[in-house]
């Protein structure tokens, strides 16, 4: 369910426009930012009248949290039905698909960066924390945790260690890369509370992370 509500049946038609309006409205803040976007233009951008919009969507800001919500949840299930085979690398794979996004999209995320790291960041933050929740939940599922872990506990301290992905992703230099810092901070805490493979790969990955951040 859209920010909008639940969404009435729609021609193909009304679809398309619909899409079309989110589309643009997505353009609109890369480049004015989440606050400079106008109902004025976002109308005449999308061959409609602002009426439409109002009709629609109700105001600017559902229209443009919604805009910004479906894509949301869009990259993250389309990260999420990634198959990995063990849990510790899709959970290293969340974070590189993340940075990878967001570089690819630099403006339109630097955009976003108040709305999704503000107080009105949910459902952003539920829908961030389901999916690296299901990274830990494959790692319990194949046995790799500690008898004395709580899963729960460990999946919010997860979505902490990778909070600063969303915070410093815009101050990477040439020699370090947010993401190589945020995994080498996962490493080390994994480390203390898992075994078999988990604790093997987050060892090993931290040892070359380590070497890497060292020579910058």
């Amino acid at each position: 369910m859209s920010v909008g509500g639940p969404m009435k049946a729609l021609t193909e038609r009304q679809y398309q426009r619909r899409e079309k309006i989110l589309a643009t409205a997505r353009e609109l803040i890369t480049t004015h930012g989440y606050d400079g976007v106008t109902m004025r233009e976002l109308a005449a951008k999308s061959s409609v009248t602002p009426k439409t919009l109002y009709h629609q969507f109700g105001n600017k800001e559902k229209l443009l949290r919604t805009a910004v919500e479906e894509r949301f949840r869009h990259t993250y299930h389309a990260i999420d039905d990634h198959k990995i085979k063990k849990g510790v690398d899709k959970l290293f794979f969340i974070v590189d698909s993340i940075a990878d996004s967001t570089r690819k999209n630099y403006d339109y995320a630097k955009a976003l960066a108040p709305i999704l790291t503000s107080r009105r960041s949910d459902p952003f933050t539920s829908i961030r924390m389901n999916t690296y929740r299901n990274a830990v939940m494959q790692i319990d599922d194949e046995g790799d945790f500690l008898n004395w872990v709580d899963v729960d506990v460990i999946a919010q301290v997860v979505y902490r260690h990778v909070m600063p992905l969303y915070v410093g992703w815009y101050m990477d230099s040439a020699r370090v890369k947010s993401e190589d810092v945020t995994k080498y901070d996962l490493c080390l805490m994994l480390s203390s509370v898992t075994k078999g493979y988990t604790h093997q790969k987050v060892t090993k990955t931290a040892r070359v992370l380590q070497k890497r951040l060292g020579k910058n």
